[in-house]
């Protein structure tokens, strides 16, 4: 159930300064039972994964797709198992991870970001 306003659940405030401190390309959700793909965000969304398959369910006020595909621009691929009692075969998880490889090496193109020098390096030696 959803808590009394923006961001009044702990869960949804962890999720929330984890994406401002991190900046994530990409956010990969995990839910059941619906057995499908959902995708929300700024680029074309992966067709399938494994033997789920693409099937938007919509944009809903509130949801991390929402939030995150929409609002902040981070793409968000959920995948929504076909019931939550029963763990996917390995082999259907390595294809899952095999399809999401190979459509992120394709459409989410990470900007450069400055790497740090070690702190070694920065105090002289």
């Amino acid at each position: 159930w959803p808590g009394a306003g923006p961001l009044s659940e702990p869960e949804s405030k962890f999720l929330h300064e984890e994406m401002e401190r991190f900046q994530p390309d990409l956010i990969v959700s995990i839910h059941a039972p619906y057995g499908m793909l959902d995708f929300d965000g700024p680029t074309v969304p992966p067709a399938r994964l494994g033997r789920l398959y693409l099937d938007q369910i919509g944009i809903f006020p509130g949801s991390l797709g929402n939030y995150g595909g929409v609002h902040k621009g981070m793409p968000v691929v959920t995948i929504e198992l076909h019931s939550a009692f029963r763990t996917p075969l390995d082999a259907e998880i390595r294809q899952m991870w095999l399809d999401l490889l190979r459509w992120m090496s394709e459409r989410v193109r990470p900007e450069p970001r400055p790497v740090p020098l070690p702190v070694k390096a920065r105090k002289g030696g």
